[in-house]
């Protein structure tokens, strides 16, 4: 019962930090389409609004997303599945709140090395009955080495995700990793890949594995805009997902 109202203060710390000064405000769009080791396919939209702040080596974030779900009832947004109906189902409304709170640990400046260490909750806002979330609150922590090499940025993460179990399906706490590559192609715009790596979070499913390829490009100054295509490599993953986020610094 303690741990399920841990995000508390983290919802509170992201808040405080959404009204101070130099915020960054954010529009997402996320589409998605696969099966999920289901008999039919699952597509996935999302529009999501999002919240930054970084001062000092604090970095604050929170997302607030709004879904629309065509596929199996059992498929929830995040491609994890529920012990539920597999039946088709068309749902929409508001999705799970994601609130972070993050801290870089160090950045060595002559060896161009740093990291920083994240802390995530997955606030039970979306409605379990409509099969847009699960109810219950997830935690991740992760630790995320960054370093430079000439003008490409590498960076990875390492973390442990806590799934709170619901009536109808006990989850497993799994380790997720991620690891990949910025690099710029001109003054304003830059080109990047990164693999994704989750363990499996119920018995007898696949791991998730994933590849993103990312473009970003600041077309004016404190405007940045954002796109990535995913694929999939396992049934826990989307055959295919892309997006773009648009974002404003103030």
């Amino acid at each position: 019962m303690i741990r399920r109202w841990l995000w508390i203060p983290v919802l509170a710390w992201s808040l405080g930090a959404a009204a101070a000064d130099g915020t960054r405000l954010s529009l997402g769009l996320y589409a998605s389409s696969g099966d999920y080791g289901t008999p039919d396919t699952t597509e996935i939209r999302m529009l999501s609004l999002g919240l930054k702040h970084q001062r000092g080596p604090w970095t604050f974030k929170l997302t607030l997303p709004w879904l629309r779900i065509e596929g199996a009832s059992n498929v929830l947004p995040d491609g994890t599945t529920t012990g539920g109906s597999s039946a088709n189902r068309r749902r929409e409304g508001m999705g799970d709140v994601i609130a972070s709170v993050g801290r870089r640990l160090f950045y060595d400046r002559q060896r161009r090395l740093g990291a920083s260490l994240r802390a995530k909750v997955k606030l039970p806002t979306a409605d379990a009955d409509r099969a847009l979330g699960t109810g219950e609150p997830d935690y991740t922590l992760e630790l995320a080495p960054f370093g430079l090499l000439g003008r490409t940025t590498l960076f990875g993460a390492l973390g442990y995700r806590w799934y709170g179990d619901t009536a109808a399906t006990d989850y497993r706490d799994v380790w997720l990793a991620r690891l990949g590559f910025s690099h710029p192609v001109t003054a304003t715009q830059s080109l990047g890949l990164s693999a994704g790596f989750r363990q499996a979070n119920r018995a007898g499913r696949d791991d998730r594995r994933s590849l993103t390829l990312f473009h970003g490009w600041e077309p004016a100054p404190h405007w940045k805009l954002q796109s990535y295509l995913i694929k999939g490599f396992s049934d826990a993953t989307a055959d295919i997902a892309g997006g773009m986020n648009l974002s404003r610094t103030f």
